[in-house]
């Protein structure tokens, strides 16, 4: 028998936006349960946040007894290998092969041969009726083939819970039902407990064993499909019929206008008997229609407990009253200023975790040199012709400064400690987060849009070792190494334009910097580089991995990762160069 879920009081907001409240409800084990409802009201976000992919405000989720909700980050990586997750769009790598793509939670988390391996992945792809594909990448196959893809992949591990977001998205009615046919066979011979979320009908009437619907910011609705399709609930009835006439309008707030406590009319509800109509009130509600049986013949073990639980009235319908939807309506919401705080506390324990990361392993090194050579590539000629000009402006200004003071001989060790241990150190950061870090925070917020994310943190992969960390360890030694690229440059070409510009002796320029530096003036351009690297490279993963679907919140987050990291690099340099003054008196710049 497959997992048990056992959801409880949840409630999840994004912003000032109420998604749902309250939302107590217990997926059968073994059976196939559909969540419905009308575009918007959070069926996706709920079936996230059963899997631990979004945190709700309140609630818990309990996953065979263990609360998915307030378990660690590690212990979700575990509770989340009883499960497969099928998206919407798949959420495939699109770096990697379709096969790759299926084999890819079984090289994680078992030890078999790649010839066991081999027989798993082309098993479940024939299943889906993709043999011949295996090579190809996600990029170069149909939206219903990924859709397929993504479910091999999801069964490849044989889950105990399985979850499935809109399986007809993309897809045709014929392909449709052959998938619905697939989950039913699934089901037969796995008795794993599945989740479908969808707002096709006619799936929500064959398919499952137990249905539910999200309305208005609460489930008003869950049960056996034997009594949820028989109901003359007005919002159940208007939503199954189709009927542009009833409570649900075309958004929320119209729904709120339209909306009626729920009173049966004439008779109420009653079961029917043979081929017979059921009348409640003015609508006229159709026989309950026939479930989909497994075309192989096998029998469904879930499908005979659950025939046993109902004629035994021990599975029930549950219908939200008038006052859970009063306070479903007045929960609070975080404030702009709550939001901002928790926004900085995600960053700061992204860092915190980021550190933590890079003592695991294994240790990602060639996606590390990958990552730091791309950075480099991208940054280190803006920084270097950056570096000329202003190594320039800076000796010159100086240099102005000094021949007005008397203190020609001055102008070197002024200029090049200005340029150590202030300008190179902050211009080979802004650098590397206008180019390498925006390119990846597009990067990681174009996967985030994709699923694919969530399909790592699915499979059981912590997405901060295995992408974060190579990325900001490319931003720190990439920081490094052109800090002292720039620097040097920069020294040079403010020595160039003193010499020439101001008739600077050339003698000077250098060895005045050499007889009042110290060490340790040299080193903290090095260490700014080092936190300022790993500031640029933890902002640009944080932004890429918050982003907000679409293009425009990719576009948004790279803006925003941009920003910030440049703000927090004037303040943390301020930070710095201060602590240093105080500790290093008389040695500062």
């Amino acid at each position: 028998m497959g997992g048990t879920v056992e959801v409880i009081g949840l409630s999840k907001t994004y912003g000032r936006q109420n998604i749902w409240h309250d939302v107590t409800l217990t997926l059968p084990p073994g059976e196939i349960t559909a969540m419905m409802g009308p575009s918007g009201t959070g069926k996706s976000v709920f079936l996230k946040s059963i899997i631990g992919l979004t945190e709700p405000e309140q609630g818990q989720v309990l996953i065979d007894g263990v609360d998915m909700v307030a378990a660690p980050e590690a212990h979700k990586l575990e509770l989340r290998k009883k499960f497969g997750v099928l998206f919407q769009d798949g959420a495939l790598f699109g770096s990697i092969s379709i096969f790759d793509n299926v084999a890819f939670p079984l090289r994680e988390h078992t030890k078999f041969k790649e010839s066991r391996i081999r027989e798993l992945v082309m098993e479940k792809l024939d299943m889906v009726g993709l043999v011949g594909q295996e090579h190809k990448l996600p990029g170069e196959i149909s939206g219903g083939m990924k859709k397929r893809a993504g479910l091999a992949r999801s069964l490849v591990t044989d889950p105990e819970i399985i979850l499935v977001d809109e399986p007809d998205s993309g897809l045709d009615p014929v392909r449709t039902s052959n998938l619905a046919e697939l989950l039913v066979e699934v089901n037969a011979a796995t008795d794993a407990t599945m989740l479908v979320v969808t707002h096709n009908i006619e799936l929500a009437r064959t398919l499952p064993d137990n249905l539910g619907m999200l309305y208005r910011r609460e489930l008003v609705m869950f049960g056996p499909r034997e009594e949820f399709l028989m109901t003359d609930h007005p919002v159940v009835s208007q939503f199954m019929s189709g009927d542009p006439d009833g409570p649900i309008g075309m958004s929320e707030e119209a729904d709120h206008k339209r909306s009626e406590p729920f009173a049966p009319a004439g008779d109420g509800f009653f079961q029917p008997s043979g081929n017979m109509m059921v009348h409640s009130g003015a609508r006229a509600i159709e026989v309950l229609p026939r479930q989909l049986m497994p075309r192989s013949g096998a029998v469904r073990a879930s499908a005979e407990r659950h025939r046993q639980q109902v004629a035994a009235g021990t599975a029930t319908l549950y219908v939200a009253d008038d006052e859970e939807s009063d306070r479903a309506r007045s929960i609070p919401t975080k404030s702009l200023a709550v939001r901002a705080l928790d926004a900085t506390g995600s960053l700061f324990a992204l860092g915190l975790d980021t550190i933590r990361a890079m003592f695991r392993r294994p240790f990602r090194a060639s996606e590390t040199l990958e990552q730091f050579w791309f950075v480099v590539s991208v940054s280190w000629i803006p920084a270097m012709l950056i570096s000329i000009p202003l190594g320039a402006v800076i000796a010159l200004q100086l240099g102005t400064l000094t021949s007005q003071l008397g203190a020609q001989s001055f102008t070197g060790a002024a200029s090049v400690l200005a340029i150590v241990q202030q300008a190179a150190p902050i211009i080979t950061t802004l650098v590397i987060a206008g180019a390498g870090g925006a390119a990846i925070c597009a990067e990681l917020g174009a996967r985030t849009i994709r699923d694919e994310i969530d399909a790592m943190r699915v499979i059981g992969i912590d997405p901060v070792h295995r992408l974060v960390v190579p990325r900001v360890l490319a931003c720190v030694v990439a920081a490094v190494l052109l800090n002292g690229l720039v620097s040097v440059v920069g020294v040079l070409g403010g020595y160039f334009f003193n010499v020439i510009l101001q008739d600077g002796t050339p003698g000077a320029y250098l060895s005045s910097f050499t007889a009042l530096a110290q060490i340790s003036d040299l080193w903290i351009g090095e260490i700014k580089a080092v936190v300022f690297g790993f500031i640029a490279g933890v902002v640009a993963c944080y932004r890429g991995l918050h982003t907000a679907p679409g293009p425009k919140g990719v576009g948004d987050s790279v803006n925003q990762s941009v920003v910030v990291t440049f703000l927090l690099l004037f303040f943390v340099n301020f930070v710095l160069t201060t602590l240093y003054l105080a500790l290093v008196p008389m040695k500062g710049a």
